[in-house]
């Protein structure tokens, strides 16, 4: 297609503009065909999203590289303009709104390059050079990424040369700092991408950019109706939003959600064996609360526990992988204590010759079954990490879950970011109800294993349900004694 000068030419236009990271050794950049009535800042979003930065920091557009110095002609320095979000107006009688100006009026043939400056503080300078117009079809998205090279430096890593020293570093084993680099390195890109300085997904960043620009509303969707997975990504900023979505979509939440028959009588057999010897008539406990040794020292016998237990395995409280059954199952609405007695609920009853149900009853109440928001989102962010099956051991599974709980806007009281402890228990419901089904095999202080498929279906089952009740709590509605929203 012939590319020409906007000048003269009727309707919409798309305009061809190459982005360079200024500095950048070797080059990261974009080629783009966006619409060229679009307004600056929503050429802030596009550029947000193409170049792969998380928006966590202030920008502007100026005619001139903000880091070079203007020479005088005839005696006279040309002051520049600058294009600045509407909150940083009052700041400066100078400077321009960007929501009144558009790409097309500033970036033509006969004008110099647009400079885009992202986080004042590390200096990220983008120059955005006019390439040419051309009309726009009737179908064309409003932005589109056509080829590139390189994905975006880390947020916060110093500039272009704090980032070229930064991988200096991270080639280098012998460098003073390359295991804490290493380290940090993960922390800031998350669990949700490897961090490849040489990558760059197309496919992915048009997906976003289609996304930037929604169709009218109208697709059947009412209030409620967002998947688990959906309410989880809206809640989080924009740029974490991105990686999230590309992760969900690698982690085929689309597989199996079911299991053979045989497959789901294995996994619950715990609970299957926990509420048929309650029975229908109930069980009487001990004085003190607790299940009758006789009883503790069946279920380990006949859960085959024992031969890994030191000990009597005789009195409940001091059996945990007893007392944790039993806790689960009372915690996720199978049993109930009542006047000294377990008792079975409605649910656990229509249950005691069906495992398949109980194995969906279990997905959905691990899903949706929780005494704070926080809990819920830990338990979501594990069920995801779960189905990914990418992690090799619990503590993989703890930082995956803090850093999207992070991303959720929780922390301590304090402000802080959340530790491994806080979010490991915040993970105990969730995490019990996965050792009892056997799709992790740390019961006994062993390292977690990577789950397998029928893990992996569970996971799905649980992401994919429905609530047990209709009034589930609002999204951060009640909190942990640790945990906190920031929204």
């Amino acid at each position: 297609m012939t590319i020409r000068a906007a000048d003269g030419v009727p309707g919409p236009m798309l305009l061809r503009l190459k982005v360079s990271v200024v500095g950048s050794e070797p080059s990261i950049w974009r080629l783009l065909e966006v619409d060229s009535s679009l307004t600056l800042d929503r050429a802030h979003e596009i550029l947000q999203t193409a170049v792969g930065w998380r928006d966590y920091h202030l920008h502007s557009f100026t005619d001139t590289d903000p880091h070079v110095r203007l020479r005088a002609v005839n005696g006279i320095v040309r002051e520049p303009r600058r294009w600045v979000p509407v909150d940083l107006l009052e700041d400066s009688d100078e400077d321009l709104p960007e929501t009144d100006w558009t790409l097309g009026q500033i970036l033509t043939h006969e004008s110099g390059p647009l400079f885009y400056e992202y986080d004042f503080g590390d200096g990220w300078i983008h120059r955005l050079e006019f390439s040419g117009t051309l009309p726009k079809p009737a179908n064309a998205p409003p932005a589109r990424l056509l080829a590139g090279a390189r994905r975006a430096p880390l947020e916060d890593s110093g500039g272009i040369g704090g980032y070229h020293d930064l991988l200096d570093a991270l080639a280098d084993p012998g460098h003073e700092e390359h295991k804490n680099l290493q380290a940090w390195v993960a922390w800031t890109a998350g669990p949700w991408q490897e961090f490849n300085p040489e990558h760059l997904d197309i496919n992915a960043v048009n997906h976003e950019l289609t996304l930037l620009f929604p169709a009218p509303a109208g697709n059947g969707q009412g209030p409620g109706s967002e998947s688990l997975t959906q309410d989880l990504t809206n809640r989080m900023p924009p740029g974490l939003r991105r990686e999230f979505r590309s992760y969900l979509r690698a982690t085929s939440l689309d597989g199996p959600a079911t299991v053979e028959a045989d497959v789901a009588a294995a996994m619950t057999d715990p609970y299957l064996w926990l509420i048929r010897r309650i029975g229908l008539d109930g069980l009487s406990l001990t004085a003190a609360g607790w299940l009758p040794p006789a009883v503790v020292r069946e279920a380990m016998t006949d859960l085959g526990w024992a031969k890994d237990w030191i000990g009597n395995a005789n009195r409940e409280d001091q059996t945990l992988p007893v007392l944790q059954l039993r806790e689960s199952a009372q915690r996720f609405g199978l049993i109930r204590k009542i006047k000294g007695r377990l008792v079975l609920t409605v649910a656990a009853r229509r249950m005691l010759d069906d495992p398949a149900g109980l194995w969906l009853f279990l997905a959905r109440a691990v899903a949706h079954r929780h005494r704070h928001d926080s809990e819920r989102d830990a338990a979501l962010l594990l069920l995801l990490e779960v189905a990914a099956g990418k992690r090799v051991g619990w503590a993989g599974y703890v930082e995956a879950v803090a850093f999207g709980l992070g991303a959720l806007g929780w922390s301590t009281r304090a402000g802080a970011e959340l530790d491994t402890t806080t979010v490991t228990a915040l993970l105990v419901d969730a995490r019990d109800v996965l050792l009892n089904l056997g799709i992790f095999e740390d019961r006994f202080g062993l390292e977690a294993n990577t789950v397998n498929a029928r893990g992996q279906a569970f996971a799905r089952a649980a992401l994919h349900s429905s609530p047990l009740t209709s009034n589930s709590p609002t999204p951060h509605q009640a909190t942990s004694s640790e945990a906190t929203s920031n929204e």
